[in-house]
């Protein structure tokens, strides 16, 4: 089933040159993946795994942010302190 605005939104975009319609048809799968993904974590059926898996990543030791090259240990310090 599809609803009656999107199928308008289709017949527009339709209309355009085939290149913009590969852009659009782009960006409707992207926001289709990301409604599924945020459908998914919203399920109340995977709240104890999230939970688990958020436990155990806050119990991880955070891995140090990697330093640009060139990068000093006055210049980390900086940052550090809130002055960079």
């Amino acid at each position: 089933m599809i609803t009656e605005r999107l199928q308008a939104a289709i017949e527009s975009a339709a209309q355009l040159p085939a290149e913009a319609q590969d852009k659009v048809a782009s960006q409707l799968e992207s926001a289709v993946r990301n409604a599924l993904w945020d459908a998914e974590l919203n399920d109340p059926q995977f709240d104890q795994v999230l939970d688990e898996l958020i436990a155990r990543a806050e119990a991880q030791e955070p891995l140090p942010f990697p330093r640009p090259e060139g990068w000093t240990d006055e210049e980390e310090g900086e940052v550090e302190q809130g002055h960079g």
